[in-house]
């Protein structure tokens, strides 16, 4: 069919609006699509900053034992107390173990950088051990005695013996879990806190004071003792191996040492869980 001028023209304006209104029509779903888009990145982005301050948050609260009373008492509170006290005791034993074998490497080198000396010094200072400073007369077999692990499990039983696994009013107030008992002059009696006994700020705090106790302490010499006597007869150094070994600790004396070795049994599994 052949199209008049006039029918021509008009059919082109036509096309014309119509292409003016689909790019309208592109433009507004286009604007609508970016700024659902922004709306999303936004949530999303306010979402995370949340998420990010609630792990600050909940990360230092984390330093403190939760009230585990909330906890229904068996296994439940049990896990809740391992999840919360394990970390740092593991922790510690890695750091421990890591100064113990650089001992051990450094013992049969005669070269000492100024850098190795410090660190040497710094070691012999927290172990209470006492060194002129002279690298050809380095007490070794008191800081090997000294600079070693405590049994990861026995550290975890002892924690929940002596707070009632986490529950006990100095456990709760003092994060004391061992029943340490502060030194004359040094005890921080504050409103809320445990008289008598040593306060921290921290679970780690609590767990290092308890491993510091026995390993610098004139009371565990036997244990630190038979311990080395294990290194020497190239044996484990385990909770099964340790928690007998340990005397001075309680006024019950072999009993307290039975009760632990029970308790041990007990959770074992749980514990190795845990670790």
């Amino acid at each position: 069919m052949i199209l008049t001028p006039m029918r021509r023209y008009g059919a082109m304006i036509m096309m014309f609006l119509t292409l003016v209104f689909s790019g309208e029509v592109l433009a507004k779903t286009h604007e609508k699509t970016a700024n659902h888009k922004a709306h999303v990145t936004k949530a999303i982005s306010k979402k995370q900053a949340s998420s990010k301050q609630e792990y600050s948050r909940n990360s230092a609260k984390s330093s403190s034992l939760p009230d585990l009373r909330k906890y229904p008492s068996g296994t439940p509170r049990k896990k809740a107390f391992l999840r919360t006290v394990m970390p740092y005791i593991t922790n510690q034993n890695a750091a421990i173990t890591a100064e113990r074998n650089w001992l051990i490497k450094k013992q049969y080198d005669g070269r000492w950088s100024p850098s190795e000396r410090t660190r040497l010094k710094d070691i012999a200072k927290r172990y209470k051990v006492g060194w002129s400073g002279n690298t050809r007369r380095i007490p070794w077999n008191t800081l090997l005695d000294r600079v070693d692990i405590i049994p990861d499990s026995m550290v975890a039983t002892m924690a929940a013996a002596e707070s009632g696994w986490g529950t006990s009013k100095l456990a709760r107030n003092n994060n004391n879990l061992f029943g340490m008992k502060c030194a004359k002059g040094r005890c921080n009696n504050g409103p809320g806190k445990v008289k008598g006994y040593s306060h921290f700020d921290s679970v780690k705090e609590s767990v290092n004071a308890y491993v510091v106790n026995l390993n610098t302490h004139p009371a565990y010499a036997s244990f630190r003792k038979s311990r080395a006597q294990l290194r020497k007869a190239d044996q484990e150094v385990t909770a099964s191996n340790m928690i007998h070994k340990l005397k001075g600790y309680s006024t019950q004396g072999q009993r307290y040492n039975n009760y632990l070795f029970a308790m041990y049994q007990d959770n074992q599994r749980l514990i190795a869980a845990h670790m």
